[in-house]
């Protein structure tokens, strides 16, 4: 037998071998952390959070590789019907029917939480899992959600190296104090779009089939984006101003947009936030990186005394902050929009029904539910009108830039409308090419130009994961064919 034949049939061998054995060439990803992770499984069996599970379902991810899942399936304050969940909720961010029998297909970890929120993680359980071979967890400023360092160190053990990690509101944010925005912060927030694209590279890590209607999804968003940027101007032109925050008949939580990717999505396109601290910097309330928190009495300052029976209509029109549409956090959806709610907070803007949902840290994280949020808050934002006396926004703020996503503006300001400063990852889809055909960009909706953010992982694998990985199949393969036929003798 000569020596070719002989290696043909060796190379033949092993390259079964390999595929049997589910190898694949080596792809490596770098997690927020910097850690770097490295795989040579062809289709790695994951386990990740309930709603990151659904998330990365829109790149791909099928029950073949998804063998358990994590935390709350529903968020706090959603009125499903554990019973019925076929009936549905009524809060965008909570997943879809399809998607909870999507979940149940696989391992659940926190079987006694899938309302609201949920650090349960059956550690048994997970040690007792077959073929995990990649855990996916998320966190914020560094710190590892709902699994404390024990769980990490079990994890680390059982698959024989550490988690992913997902950082969801500030970059680099494990070397970050716990002091919010402003010109001691050195941690620039995340913008959806950031989350998008490092979804897009664990896609690829990951080698999931990623499906054609991404691009879809892509077009989808990028239209969603000019349309809320266009509404975005018209608010400007009403003198319409919006707060986020997790409203309260008592404390009430004010959000720093630096600090949560929706957020960073809203103002990268247009709209006219305000950023809070007033009443930190007056040593009149307390606060952490992402909320100042406000009594009710300190918000309402017209309002004589401390008793809060003192808050009524008769001295609500100078509030702490010029707000004319609230952001509601949605896990407040059933509370803020009760009729019965204005009679403990009783905001001008809320009397005159000028709120709109925010569904804070996104939960569900694709160009398809992006496009989504977009869709609903926009044309509502548009409607609105100035409720309190007109006030001046701040000029020439890059919004998308990494100075302001790092220290945001100062107290009760707000950045003036200009296209010039928009995040241009969110329109990449858009590019026409004359003829009525679509330029659609090959990763999950932004391109790899434009912004200052960027993903907080980062993936070697190309557009093309699959040819990619025969390429260097090949390349390998090749190499091995030319030392054995130094090798094999007739």
């Amino acid at each position: 037998m000569g020596s070719f034949t002989k290696a043909a049939i060796f190379l033949s061998t092993l390259t079964a071998s390999l595929s049997g054995q589910g190898v694949s060439a080596q792809r490596t990803f770098t997690d927020a952390k910097g850690t770097l992770h490295t795989t040579t499984k062809d289709k790695p069996k994951i386990v990740t959070f309930a709603h990151r599970a659904v998330s990365l379902r829109h790149y791909g991810l099928t029950t073949s590789q998804l063998v358990g899942v994590f935390g709350e399936w529903y968020n706090s304050g959603s009125d499903v019907d554990p019973d019925d969940p076929e009936a549905g909720s009524s809060l965008p961010a909570d997943p879809e029917y399809d998607d909870i029998q999507f979940l149940n297909q696989v391992v659940d970890l926190s079987p006694s939480c899938h309302v609201g929120y949920c650090t349960e993680f059956h550690m048994d359980t997970f040690l007792a899992m077959e073929d995990v071979d990649e855990v996916i967890i998320h966190g914020y400023l560094g710190a590892w959600w709902g699994v404390g360092d024990d769980g990490i160190a079990n994890i680390t053990a059982k698959i024989g190296k550490p988690p992913i990690y997902q950082e969801m509101s500030k970059i680099g944010a494990q070397d970050c104090e716990d002091s919010g925005s402003g010109p001691d912060s050195t941690c620039p927030g995340i913008s959806m779009i950031d989350l998008m694209e490092e979804n897009y590279e664990l896609a690829q890590y990951l080698n999931f089939d990623i499906p054609s209607s991404i691009d879809d999804d892509n077009i989808a968003l990028c239209t969603a984006a000019e349309n809320f940027r266009n509404n975005m101007k018209t608010a400007h032109d009403n003198g319409v101003r919006l707060m986020a925050a997790y409203l309260t008949t008592g404390t009430s939580y004010f959000a720093d947009p630096t600090a949560d990717s929706v957020l960073r999505m809203f103002e990268e396109l247009g709209m006219p936030i305000i950023h809070p601290g007033k009443c930190m910097d007056d040593g009149n309330c307390d606060g952490n990186y992402f909320w100042e928190w406000v009594p009710l009495n300190t918000y309402f300052a017209s309002c004589e005394g401390d008793s809060p029976d003192n808050v009524t209509t008769a001295c609500n029109d100078s509030p702490l902050y010029p707000v004319d549409m609230w952001l509601y956090d949605h896990r407040t959806t059933l509370a803020v929009t009760s009729t019965d709610f204005t009679l403990g907070f009783p905001d001008q803007a809320l009397i005159a029904e000028q709120t709109v949902y925010w569904p804070i840290g996104g939960r569900l994280i694709s160009p398809k539910h992006a496009a989504e949020i977009l869709n609903i808050v926009g044309p509502q934002v548009a409607a609105a009108t100035r409720i309190h006396p007109a006030t001046s926004c701040s000029e020439d703020v890059n919004v998308a830039g990494t100075a302001h996503r790092t220290q945001g503006l100062p107290n009760g300001e707000y950045a003036c409308y200009s296209e010039n400063y928009h995040n241009p990852k969110y329109l990449e889809a858009c590019a026409s090419t004359g003829n009525g055909d679509t330029t659609t960009p090959t990763n999950n909706g932004g391109g790899s130009g434009g912004g200052s953010g960027g993903g907080s992982g980062s993936s070697t694998t190309g557009a093309d994961n699959s040819s990619a990985s025969e390429l260097a199949v090949f390349k390998y393969l090749g190499t091995l064919l030319a030392l054995m036929m130094i090798g094999f003798t007739a």
